[in-house]
């Protein structure tokens, strides 16, 4: 098989193993229960019928965001749907503004699709806020123009975007590649204003400036390229990016790097394949690679990692040990563990590295679980100790919740396995998947939120679940009418002192929690931000990068 071949074929597997967030789930009936919490209020979103059925609408795989796009001081609500809209509602339910991105694509009305999550951030230095997302299906025959878009904040597109990415891997022919990662903002240059820094289906790392300009140095080649020589490795990886990256400042110098994942994996220099490939595979080429790149796209010393298995988790950083240096924390990705005839266990990992690729004391190797890690890890304080825990949850075949002190120590209470209001385990742990940290009921620990089926399950710092576990219960049930394939989010939105939970489906659902602080959530939805860094510990970024509390 061909390099392109091969490509190919990896990528048209994880896309279909995406429709694991398989339709069974969509099977909850909530009848019987005492605990459901009603929502604060609801808002109907665009929707089209997903592929398995003609009436489930509930595959929207982006997040909610929360942010002030208004400057009333109170944070709003950007979601994005499957039909390709992107949708601002204002923290009372009521719309602000509804784009359909399939024209500014040049498509027809409804037919751009949407796997990334929106960022949002003044980027351009006007003073009001602009939206960042990634488009494109995760569907191989399905034809939709991949790129990245800034939409203002009245949701007319910018000067200078779309971005289109290549029609370089995935079918059909004359369909620019998906974005599926999720944008990342923060200043590369020093200049106030912010980069836009994501990675495509078409292999390529892209850093563009407020107006669409690529930023120097990128796309950067693959580490392979000096080695391999191959052609398609110049302004490209190996290999697919569904990975979103994280921006932090890791030695210190004001500027921040580019942490991401990639499937790219490695081939020849002592490198050995310890497990049978797929069936036509390039010889001695496997595993996955966490790169660093620096502003200007030169690799980071001590980087790419290389691992017997791919990264399509987006990697979280912090200073999890302490020692005043922010850590890289990544898990892996699914595709030899499913496609190789061994089944390879390599992936059954969460990994913890240095700011120079070196293995954290205690997480020597790999922290080993019972499965695939490719969500994304969330960051934060589970005990009020002051120090911040690692919690990841595993996909097939475990699908369990873990949590981890800095020093590599499990957290007392897990592995967990949260379960719907039914006891049922149904989250897929896929990539897009995360946590969001938050204090819910007052007692200024971290608890951990998460999508199972069609709700929210919340989980105590000690592995205990809040949320009901079986039926019928008094305990809180934070149900939505189909299955939730993102990540909630929590935030002040209404300014109340209190914090209020949002999820997204087909709808928009609001709750409040009336046991919360406004002020306490380590990691309070996707990427932890507005502008979706990933990074936990933003007093160690250059002042030029802190933000309103609203954007961090």
């Amino acid at each position: 098989m061909t390099f392109l071949s091969w490509i190919l074929f990896a990528v048209i597997v994880l896309a279909l193993s995406l429709l694991g967030f398989s339709p069974q789930q969509a099977t909850v009936d909530p009848q019987g229960t005492t605990g459901v919490v009603a929502p604060k209020w609801t808002y109907n979103l665009p929707k089209k019928a997903c592929p398995w059925s003609a009436s489930d609408t509930d595959c929207h795989i982006g997040s909610p965001v929360l942010a002030d796009l208004n400057k009333d001081g109170l944070l709003d609500i950007v979601a994005v749907t499957n039909n390709g809209h992107v949708v601002a509602v204002r923290n009372n339910g009521v719309l602000l503004w509804d784009v359909d991105l399939g024209p500014l694509f040049g498509m027809s009305g409804g037919a751009q699709e949407i796997a990334s999550s929106p960022a949002v951030a003044d980027i351009d230095g006007d003073g009001w806020a602009e939206v960042v997302v990634g488009a494109g299906t995760i569907y191989s025959n399905v034809c939709t123009q991949g790129g990245v878009i800034v939409l203002d904040r009245n949701g007319q597109a910018k000067s200078g975007w779309p971005k289109l990415a290549e029609d370089h891997t995935i079918p059909p022919v004359g369909c620019r590649d998906t974005v599926f990662g999720t944008p990342a903002l923060g200043d590369l240059d020093g200049d106030g204003r912010l980069e836009i820094v994501v990675g495509g289906w078409d292999m390529r790392l892209y850093a563009w400036h407020a107006d669409g300009t690529l930023v120097s140095g990128f796309p950067p080649d693959s580490a392979l390229y000096p080695r391999l020589g191959w052609s398609t490795l110049r302004g490209r990886l190996g290999d697919t990016i569904w990975s979103s990256p994280a921006l932090a400042d890791l030695d210190r110098d004001g500027y921040p790097e580019i942490i991401i994942g990639s499937d790219e994996g490695n081939m020849g220099d002592g490198w050995t394949c310890p497990y049978r490939l797929p069936a036509g595979w390039t010889a001695g080429y496997c595993g996955g690679s966490l790169y660093v790149f620096d502003r200007n796209g030169r690799l980071r010393p001590g980087f790419p990692k290389y691992i017997h298995e791919i990264i399509s988790s987006s990697p979280a950083v912090a200073d999890i040990n302490g020692d005043g240096w922010l850590d890289i924390i990544v898990g892996t990705g699914t595709f030899y563990y499913t496609n190789s005839p061994d089944h390879p266990t390599a992936g059954f990992r969460l990994y913890a590295w240095d700011r120079n690729g070196n293995d954290l004391p205690g997480w020597e190797g790999g922290k080993a679980v019972g499965g695939t890690t490719p969500s994304s890890p969330a960051i934060g304080d589970l005990n009020g100790d002051g120090q911040p825990e690692v919690v990841v949850a595993t996909y097939d075949p475990e699908r369990k919740l873990y949590a981890w002190r800095g020093n590599g120590q499990p957290v007392s209470g897990f592995p967990m396995r949260p379960v719907t209001e039914q006891g049922q385990a149904l989250t897929s742990f896929e990539v897009p998947a995360s946590f969001v940290l938050a204090d819910y009921d007052g007692n200024r620990d971290m608890e951990i939120f998460l999508s199972e089926g069609w709700g929210v399950a919340i989980v105590d710092g000690n592995g205990q679940q809040i949320t009901a576990s079986s039926s019928p219960s008094t305990k809180p049930i934070y149900i939505t009418n189909g299955t939730l394939r993102n990540n909630p989010a929590v935030g002040d939105i209404d300014g109340d002192g209190k914090l209020e939970l949002v999820a997204s489906n087909s709808k928009l659902f609001v709750w409040d929690l009336p046991g919360s602080t406004n002020t306490l959530a380590d990691w309070p939805m996707f990427r932890r931000n507005a502008v979706r860094t990933g990074a936990y510990s933003v007093a160690r970024l250059p002042p030029r990068l802190y933000l309103p509390l609203s954007l961090r």
